[in-house]
C-alpha cells in the first residue's frame, strides 16, 4: 500500500514544465489626481524556468530561456508582432493568443525578437526557427510544435 502512494504523488510532477510567472509593474510619470487609482503603468510578465516544481525553490533552471510576454494589442501598426497579431485573430481572440520572446527585455517598449506563440484553447503552439536560404540570406519562420 505504501508503494502506491509514493507513486500517486509523483504524478502530474513534471520537473521540466515547472515555471514561475514574474510580473513587473513600471509606473508612467505623472500623478493620479483623482484618487481613483487611474495611474498608468506598463506591466512586464515572465515567465522563468524551475529547476523543481517545488513550491518553496527557488532554483531558477540556467539552461532554458526566460519568456517575455509580448502585448499585441500595443504594438506599433504595420510591426511583425502586429500582423502576426491579426492573422491569428482569425484563429482565436487576441486574449487567447500568448506570443513570447526569448529576448532580454527590460523595458515595455523595447524591440524583440517572437519565438514561441501559443493558442492553448485551440491546442496549437509554433517555435520560430532561423532559417539561411540558397542565396544565403536568412528568414525567420514559424513552425508547429
Amino acid at each position: 500500500i505504501s508503494n502506491k502512494i509514493e507513486n500517486v504523488s509523483e504524478i502530474g510532477v513534471d520537473s521540466e514544465s515547472s515555471t514561475r510567472l514574474k510580473i513587473t509593474l513600471a509606473k508612467h510619470k505623472g500623478s493620479d489626481n483623482s484618487g481613483f487609482c487611474n495611474t498608468i503603468a506598463d506591466g512586464l510578465v515572465q515567465r522563468i524556468a524551475m529547476v523543481d516544481s517545488e513550491e518553496e525553490s527557488e532554483n531558477v533552471d540556467k539552461n532554458r530561456p526566460t519568456l517575455t510576454l509580448l502585448n499585441i494589442a500595443t504594438a506599433p501598426a504595420g510591426s511583425l508582432l502586429k500582423q502576426i497579431g491579426m492573422l491569428l485573430s482569425r484563429l482565436d481572440n487576441l486574449s487567447q493568443v500568448l506570443v513570447w520572446s526569448e529576448s532580454e527585455v527590460v523595458d515595455a517598449q523595447q524591440p524583440c525578437s517572437i519565438d514561441i506563440i501559443e493558442l492553448p484553447r485551440v491546442n496549437l503552439s509554433f517555435r520560430a526557427k532561423r532559417v539561411e536560404k540558397i542565396d544565403g540570406s536568412v528568414e525567420h519562420r514559424l513552425y508547429s510544435n
